[in-house]
Parts: structure tokens; sequence; C-alpha cells
């Protein structure tokens, strides 16, 4: 396995079958390595690449899969991999959510959100101390708030996902592109449905 790690070999890693299942930092790790290489590949693919059938399912699957069993196995609750694995599980929930495509778009959006809502929930209790968990819960309740037709939800929803970026620790420096056009999509939508809020979440 780190022989293809260090080739760059991900289709390799992603075809591989990983038997072990016992609770171990080792064993955790091989586990959250081929859910990085189903990641990767996944985010090579096209845009519209869509989330529900061939290629992209099986991958998003696997790497779903990979990290859920990853954060089972791994022995430590204080390992720093642990954060590593919430980031990898949510970046695949979003990628899943944001790859529907428009036939099924309506009817799969709200499950797959929701997902995403209680994997950033279990992230926050688990690493408090890492950003992933807030932005990515921002993220999901802003999806949840914009589902709803303007009124008192929507604004409720906006108005939470403001707070919970403001109480995010410094996030990574790959995430703070996310963040900021995160703000501003919360900033332009509680003033565009007229939310009371808006002026005290800017």
């Amino acid at each position: 396995m780190q022989e293809l790690v260090v080739a760059s070999n991900w289709e390799g890693i992603a075809g591989s079958n990983i038997q072990c299942s016992e609770a171990t930092d080792v064993c955790a790790e091989a586990h959250a390595i081929r859910a990085d290489a189903c990641l990767r590949l996944v985010i090579e693919l096209p845009a519209d690449a869509s989330a529900t059938r061939g290629r992209t399912r099986e991958l998003l699957d696997a790497a779903e899969s990979g990290y859920r069993q990853a954060l089972s196995l791994q022995r430590s609750s204080e390992s720093p991999s642990i954060a590593s694995y919430h980031g990898g599980l949510l970046l695949t929930l979003s990628e899943r959510r944001n790859r529907l495509d428009a036939s099924v778009r309506e009817k799969k959006l709200d499950r797959e959100n929701q997902k995403l809502l209680e994997a950033a929930k279990e992230a926050r209790a688990q690493v408090p101390d890492s950003a992933f968990g807030f932005i990515y819960g921002a993220s999901a309740l802003v999806y949840q708030a914009l589902l709803n037709e303007s009124g008192s939800d929507r604004c409720q929803g906006l108005e939470q996902a403001a707070v919970m970026l403001k109480r995010s620790p410094t996030p990574p420096d790959e995430l703070l592109n996310d963040q900021q056009r995160l703000q501003q999509l919360i900033q332009r939508s509680l003033g565009e449905s007229d939310c009371m809020g808006a002026q005290q979440a800017s």
C-alpha cells in the first residue's frame, strides 16, 4: 500500500481490497488511504459526473465506507488522524450531495444534505478544534435553509449557519476559500430573503 502511495498510483490503491478489520491505528490508516485515493479520483472527474451512477457512485461509496471504517477502527480518540478522517468523510458527503444530477436532485438532495449535517455534528463533537465540522455544518445548514420557501425557517437556518462559521476555529489553507464563499453566500441570501438578522450576522 505504501509503495502505491509513493508512486501516486491512486487507481491501484482504489482497486485494492482491504481485509483488515481490527481496531488498530494501522488498520484504520489502511482504510483511510484507500478512501483518500477514491476521493482523489472523484475530484478529478468532470463536474457533471453524476453521484448516482457508474464510476462516480462506486468511488463515492468506497470513500464513504472507508472513512467510516477508519473512524470506527481508530483506537485512540486523541489521534491527530481523527480530524483527517472526519475531513475526508465530510468532503466525500459534500461531493455526493453536490454531484446529484437533475433527475434525482429534488428527491435526494434533502437526504444527502442531512447525512452531511449529521457527520459535521459528529466531527464538531469529536474534534472541536478542527474547522471541518463547522464549515461543512454551515454549508449543510445553508442548503437546508435554501430548500425552504422564503420565511422564518429560511432566515433561522441562514442565521444558524452564520453563527456556526463565527464559532469555527481557523481553517486550514485549503478551506479558506470555501469559508469565504460560504460567508458571502450567507450574507447575500440573508439580504435576498429579507431576514431581520442580516445586519447582526454581518
